[in-house]
């Protein structure tokens, strides 16, 4: 068998077993009659009511603010000039 066969065999037998254990699985779906946006809707109030929802916010706002200092030191390490190493003669 050349290799070519049997790379279409390997990858046909692969995506079988791949196709045939995503079948067996369960899909992870909202199965409720109205939706889950009721849930999505209660869970946002209750995250403004017990101040989680400012908490994320403020969390969120650091992140922010500290990927733009990274940002603001790379771009200054880019831009610094590069040591020349001396060699001692020989």
């Amino acid at each position: 068998m050349t290799s070519r066969t049997v790379t279409t065999a390997a990858i046909l037998v692969l995506g079988s077993m791949v196709w045939l254990w995503a079948a067996s699985h369960p899909a992870q779906a909202c199965n409720k009659t109205a939706g889950c946006v009721m849930d999505t809707f209660e869970e946002n109030y209750d995250m403004m009511r017990d101040g989680r929802m400012t908490e994320a916010m403020a969390a969120g706002r650091a992140n922010v603010e500290a990927f733009r200092r990274l940002r603001e030191a790379e771009e200054a390490m880019a831009t610094l000039p590069a040591r020349r190493t001396v060699t001692a003669p020989r």
